[in-house]
């Protein structure tokens, strides 16, 4: 065998262990977004069929999770605005930070999600330590080590809700703009959904 037929092989088998690689990911991709429209669709139909009797936690949570499923996290917050306040407050709570963080209130205006509530923006965070808004203060509360996030509002019109929050994918690749976009979508069936569960649980 001549060199350079040795080193087409040599390129050839690399091209081929590349592109095998390459399809098992964009495999991986179609299951994960299969299963997110799956979970957005099943969240539709509730929304549709809210009820003064339907378990809001458990729809939260149904939120949550769809959110986590659509971006491929295992670690999310939904935080609602305390109108008295200003604060956020952890209401539900994916990963392993959901003991220390159920009930825990931020700031008004602290870290991503209090300048995403403000400006009534998604923030996409590929690395908190070029982020000037992030801060650890959650970190510290739980020991986590927060790497990539995106965080984005929930409103009503001219009303403030709260924040969806996911905090690092699970392959520990950044989060990108696919994942904000499809949060985005997420966070608008939630603000829909919450604001339908006032309507049903009135205070």
């Amino acid at each position: 065998m001549t060199q350079d037929v040795q080193k087409t092989m040599q390129y050839l088998q690399r091209e081929n262990i590349r592109l095998k690689a390459e399809n098992t990911s964009m495999k991986e991709l179609l299951t994960r977004l299969q299963k997110s429209v799956q979970a957005l669709s099943s969240l539709q139909q509730k929304l549709d069929n809210i009820r003064p009797e339907s378990d809001v936690y458990r729809l939260i949570n149904d939120i949550l999770n769809a959110a986590l499923l659509a971006v491929d996290s295992e670690n999310g917050s939904l935080l609602l605005e305390d109108e008295d306040s200003g604060e956020l407050v952890f209401v539900e709570v994916i990963g392993d930070a959901r003991e220390m963080l159920m009930g825990y209130r931020l700031q008004k205006g602290v870290g991503v999600a209090g300048w995403a509530v403000e400006h009534r923006k998604a923030k996409l965070v590929e690395d908190v330590r070029r982020e000037p808004t992030f801060s650890p203060t959650v970190d510290q509360v739980t020991g986590m080590q927060t790497s990539s996030l995106i965080c984005v509002p929930l409103y009503d019109e001219d009303r403030s809700l709260g924040a969806i929050e996911v905090v690092n994918t699970r392959t520990g690749r950044p989060f990108n703009d696919s994942d904000k976009d499809l949060l985005l979508l997420v966070a608008r069936l939630a603000s829909l959904a919450i604001v339908a569960a006032e309507r049903t649980h009135p205070t």
